[in-house]
């Protein structure tokens, strides 16, 4: 069953659409479902200031990109557990089913960011 918090990310995503002046931009795509995600990112100084992304895929897709793009602004520039668990928090817990959307979020991410960001 999804949160509240979940549904509100899927049904009113945040940082949907592209962001004109981004510096990484990434794309992942889940071979097992199908879905893809394009990432946009502004990176100052070593921590990610915006993010945008396009996915076209399932709720879980969409849900997780737009809690991406609500817990990234801030963060340093890179992937490790604390992203995962803090996109988890935003959403209230991940549906069976759906921890491939964040598998796909977080390797599209290390894709953007370059060699050396983990994932």
């Amino acid at each position: 069953m999804a949160s509240p918090a979940f549904l509100e990310h899927f049904r009113n995503p945040r940082g949907q659409g592209t962001l004109p002046d981004a510096t990484h931009r990434g794309a992942g795509e889940d071979a097992t479902c199908g879905d893809r995600l394009e990432l946009d990112l502004k990176v100052v100084g070593g921590r990610v200031e915006a993010a945008r992304f396009r996915v076209r895929g399932c709720a879980g897709s969409v849900a997780v990109a737009s809690a991406l793009c609500t817990v990234l602004p801030g963060r340093a520039a890179r992937v490790d557990a604390g992203l995962g668990l803090a996109i988890e928090r935003e959403l209230g817990g991940l549906p069976g089913g759906r921890a491939h959307a964040l598998g796909l979020a977080l390797r599209t991410l290390a894709q953007a960011l370059g060699p050396g960001a983990g994932g």
